[in-house]
């Protein structure tokens, strides 16, 4: 039997994932999906949708993935005299050529978006930027009919966003993570229920 492969590919906080201090995504994903799937993570710190499709096949497609989940966009919106910064509209055809080459290789795809951020923080993002980048990831999301999960309204639902989900006013906190997570399972059930995924046994056990 082959086990079913999920990816996560982003930047920082994907790369945070693995963090079992900060109850990261991506190591409870793997917990939940343990003998019924593979989880892994390619986050890639620093990193925008610029050298994400660069590395899309070698770091993604090679592995033949089941679902991707694709969460890029905290980098790209930086402000426009920063680096590594990425204008709206390339932001927007990377997106939309890695959910393109993503289909084209047989992979379900979800997407999240850009974070809110605590300006207070830092000095390298504003929110009204970031929302744009957010906003566009979910048009995207709506053209090329592919899930989004709108953590950039998602966050700012919770009391005191600012001091209980964001670690340094951009990355995520363990309550951030926490809803990160459970936006994440709902979607993934819609795809395939967890008790639909067979487990890994050998001679029965």
């Amino acid at each position: 039997m082959r086990m079913k492969k999920i990816i996560c590919f982003g930047d920082t906080i994907t790369e945070m994932g693995l963090s079992l201090e900060l109850r990261g995504y991506v190591a409870r994903l793997a917990e939940r999906y343990a003998r019924r799937a593979d989880v892994l993570c390619r986050g890639f710190s620093g990193y925008t949708t610029r050298e994400a499709l660069d590395i899309l096949y070698s770091a993604v497609l090679s592995e033949h993935p089941d679902i991707v989940i694709l969460f890029f966009g905290v980098n790209d919106s930086v402000l426009p005299n920063q680096v590594p910064h990425v204008p709206t509209e390339e932001y927007q055809s990377n997106l939309q050529e890695m959910a393109s080459r993503i289909a084209w290789a047989g992979a379900w795809l979800i997407m999240i978006n850009a974070p809110p951020l605590d300006e207070v923080k830092t000095s390298s993002r504003q929110m009204e930027h970031t929302s744009q980048y957010a906003q566009i990831c979910h048009e995207v999301g709506l053209e090329m009919q592919v899930p989004v999960i709108d953590l950039f309204h998602l966050i700012q639902e919770e009391p005191n966003w600012q001091e209980r989900c964001m670690l340094d006013g951009i990355h995520l906190t363990r309550v951030g993570m926490d809803i990160l997570y459970e936006a994440l399972i709902e979607r993934l059930d819609k795809i395939k229920p967890l008790q639909k995924l067979p487990r890994l046994s050998v001679n029965g056990i």
